[in-house]
């Protein structure tokens, strides 16, 4: 009895961390599929360029920016600004970073993003802006962005996103709730009254207050566009939570 009553819990064990299990192979897949669709815009960069010597100064963030456009033109992956309409209607969004278009089935949000407008709050460098949405999508999958390219208007390059619209579908989260997935879910910390972080990076814009965080009938939260800044390179990070999140 005792011996059949120890494959019973071995059975039921192994069962209830199945999908634990699945759900980090379903991150670890989409990740990896993330990181492929920016894959032709690493070749070629030198690996100097990540580690103490980082900086951002307008020189650099313009290389940066010709460099990103020239590889997206000969990939097809470069989008004109006259044809940004054909995304939907443009919204008048103030994010502040960037123009926002809604499909005309009201399905998809298209953003796009330019990279450098919120660049000394999230302590991003040049580096880095092919990088940031890959670390959106791994720390909050629900509302992951898909890269679609790349363009630019008069204010400079703009990453072309796309992420799905579910503004009309939930509901508005307590910010306990918030609190406990930044610190229980995240394995975060609050490091004062706006910004949860680890060694890596810190997350903020996340209040109640704001339409930044919806929370589904099951109590589900979803994060659409908080602020992340890097405390290291962005590759750095996306590795550190690809090894802990993903593996």
């Amino acid at each position: 009895m005792k011996y059949g009553r120890k494959i019973i819990n071995y059975i039921f064990a192994k069962r209830t961390k199945c999908p634990a299990i699945h759900y980090e192979l379903e991150r670890k897949v989409q990740a990896d599929s993330d990181r492929s669709d920016i894959r032709v815009f690493e070749t070629g960069i030198p690996t100097q360029r990540y580690g103490d010597n980082r900086q951002s100064t307008r020189n650099a963030e313009e290389a940066e920016s010709v460099r990103l456009v020239q590889i997206a033109k000969v990939q097809g992956l470069y989008i004109p600004n006259s044809e940004w309409n054909i995304f939907g209607d443009r919204r008048t969004v103030p994010t502040g970073e960037s123009v926002v278009f809604l499909s005309n089935d009201g399905t998809t949000y298209t953003k796009m993003k330019s990279p450098f407008a919120k660049s000394p709050m999230k302590n991003i460098f040049p580096e880095d802006i092919i990088y940031e949405h890959l670390i959106h999508n791994i720390l909050f999958p629900s509302t992951k962005y898909r890269f679609i390219g790349i363009s630019e208007d008069v204010q400079g390059i703009r990453i072309v996103l796309q992420q799905k619209n579910i503004s009309c579908m939930f509901g508005v989260p307590s910010q306990k709730a918030i609190d406990e997935y930044m610190t229980n879910v995240l394995g975060l910390t609050k490091e004062n009254e706006y910004f949860y972080g680890n060694d890596y990076f810190s997350i903020t814009d996340v209040s109640n207050m704001s339409d930044n965080v919806l929370c589904d009938s099951d109590g589900r939260l979803y994060f659409i566009d908080p602020i992340i800044k890097l405390k290291k390179s962005a590759l750095e990070v996306w590795e550190y939570l690809y090894q802990t999140k993903c593996i």
